[in-house]
């Protein structure tokens, strides 16, 4: 009797002490917030926001993304100096609204280099933007105060005008929403260029404050721009990388194993992102057309006056480049170009 008296004193003090020793640490859950220049929903947007579910859900609940559209945080003039801050986890840049500051990354906008405006040809494009990354230091160095996770690569950037644009000459005297290289040829045929986002391009062109934009048809639809203009000259002048970059020290707190995942998932939402953006483009431009937007495609020798027009830029960006010291610059213009014909292939 005493025996068993003192087993069940024994076995509740071990209950007890059981209860009081604290268990394993639960991890925490990581949080990150994601903004980003588009609206909701419109391409390529539908990949980030992918992106952030993939994320939760593949990293099994350690990870939470929150994501901020249509730069509910902060807009894109002000993203490079706010993801550094910390306003935000992650967001997105534009090469075209930073070129100053890349000045090697500019090259991605050369309309000399061609990809083909297809949903292959824009990823590949993205991809290899990427490939220049990791080739260059001094590209690297562009980039050296964020963290780079991949390049979204946008649809070709077409001429919207309120009236024909048939040759490179037309564009004398119009004042056209464009920037960077963009906007560097529309001033070398005479014409001058403002900077204007997409989302003001509608009030922009109604009031006259240009005459036409410079944009992707995927946008053109969304911002119902047949109502201002109807006129679409369908050449390529460029493109528009979007670097998807995380402050530095967000990807710091990250261990190993979610580092990869981040990087893996944002590779992988180029493709998704990429096939709705292509999906919707296909959608808005029967939607302008239908309108009574006239597109346009030069052929024989308007054709060939666009491509004669478009070859001193390559000169000028390398002239740019070695004025400012960046005496790698023709490497990096031949590795693009060489990962572009590629992707021809």
């Amino acid at each position: 009797m005493k025996k068993a008296y003192i087993f069940v004193l024994l076995f509740a003090f071990s209950i007890s002490f059981m209860a009081l020793t604290p268990g394993p640490a639960v991890s925490k859950q990581i949080e990150l917030r994601f903004n980003y220049s588009m609206p909701a929903k419109v391409p390529p947007s539908t990949g980030w926001e992918w992106f952030a579910r993939e994320l939760t859900q593949r990293s099994g609940g350690r990870v939470k993304v929150t994501t901020f559209p249509h730069g509910a945080l902060f807009k894109i003039r002000q993203a490079w100096e706010n993801t550094i801050a910390g306003t935000a986890d992650i967001t997105n840049l534009s090469v075209r609204t930073f070129a100053k500051r890349l000045p090697l990354t500019s090259v991605t906008m050369l309309p000399t280099i061609y990809w083909p405006d297809t949903v292959q040809g824009t990823v590949a494009s993205g991809r290899a933007i990427m490939t220049l990354y990791k080739e260059f230091p001094e590209i690297q160095k562009e980039f050296k105060d964020l963290k780079v996770l991949c390049f979204n690569q946008l649809a070709a950037y077409h001429l919207l005008t309120k009236k024909p644009v048939r040759k490179p000459s037309d564009l004398k005297g119009m004042k056209i929403g464009a920037g960077g290289i963009m906007g560097e040829f529309i001033q070398s045929q005479g014409g001058s260029f403002v900077a204007i986002a997409p989302p003001k391009s509608y009030m922009s062109l109604k009031t006259g404050v240009i005459d036409g934009m410079a944009m992707a048809w995927s946008s053109m639809g969304v911002y119902k721009l047949w109502e201002v203009a109807g006129y679409v000259n369908e050449i390529t002048i460029g493109r528009v990388p979007l670097p998807v970059v995380m402050n530095k020290q967000a990807w710091n707190s990250l261990p190993p194993d979610l580092q990869d995942l981040v990087m893996k998932l944002a590779d992988e939402q180029m493709e998704y992102g990429t096939e709705t953006l292509y999906d919707n483009l296909v959608r808005q431009k029967k939607n302008m057309i239908r309108n009574g937007v006239e597109a346009y495609v030069p052929t024989g020798n308007e054709a060939k006056a666009w491509i004669n027009a478009f070859e001193p830029l390559e000169t000028r960006w390398l002239a740019e480049r070695e004025k400012q010291g960046l005496r790698v610059a023709p490497k990096v213009l031949m590795r693009y170009m060489e990962l572009a014909s590629k992707a021809g292939e």
